[in-house]
């Protein structure tokens, strides 16, 4: 009788562990982002089969991580502060949130506005603890990157970004005066979407109050 390698099949279940990786700790971040164990996703990276990687599963891994890392930087926030303080940049979180969001996009192979979003709110809060000459060219760039977001979120976030580039020593009068009006664009325009949004409110009042100190901003 003739003896049939084992080989093949060998080769066979390691292919499929490999396919199912992803799915493996996807279940597993599951429900530890349902107990809200934001810390352990955190603390582990996604599964090297989506290093690169395409498709759902990826894509959420990602997305997960980058939850758990803008909740856990966003835990020790003081009330009333739109961003953590520094610390959480010099733990990595917000890049770690920033980072993932962008992976799950890129994985997903579309835009996606929620994984925008967590992106622009880590990006954001990094930036404001800058000094104002290196946020001025970040912030402007972030603008950008928001601009798909059409709902009131992204009008606040692309204002108050426009507002960092806005502070003193962020640049050029001139850039200065024409960042604080974008803020208050952004801040109108999220006004039409939600008249009654305290957040949009204060940045429209905030980027008035910008302008009116900079010389030959009227």
């Amino acid at each position: 009788m003739k003896r049939r390698s084992i080989l093949p099949f060998v080769m066979t279940l390691a292919a499929c562990a490999v396919l199912d990786a992803p799915l493996a700790q996807l279940e597993r971040w599951q429900k530890q982002h349902a107990q809200q164990d934001f810390m352990a996703i955190a603390a582990e990276p996604v599964v090297a089969a989506c290093s690169p990687g395409t498709g759902e599963a990826c894509a959420r891994l990602h997305g997960l991580k980058a939850e758990a890392c803008l909740a856990l930087a966003f835990a020790a926030r003081a009330p009333g502060l739109a961003c953590p303080a520094p610390g959480a940049r010099e733990a990595g979180l917000l890049a770690c949130a920033a980072d993932a969001a962008q992976a799950a996009e890129k994985a997903a192979g579309e835009f996606q506005p929620a994984w925008r979003m967590i992106r622009g709110q880590a990006r954001l809060c990094a930036i404001e603890n800058l000094p104002p000459a290196m946020a001025a060219p970040e912030a402007l760039s972030l603008v950008q990157e928001l601009s798909p977001l059409p709902d009131d979120h992204g009008a606040l976030l692309r204002g108050r970004a426009a507002l960092v580039a806005a502070r003193p020593g962020a640049g050029s009068n001139a850039a200065r005066c024409a960042a604080a009006r974008g803020a208050q664009a952004e801040a109108s325009q999220g006004l039409t979407l939600q008249p009654n949004h305290p957040a949009l409110r204060r940045l429209r009042d905030d980027a008035t109050a910008r302008a009116a100190r900079i010389a030959n901003c009227s």
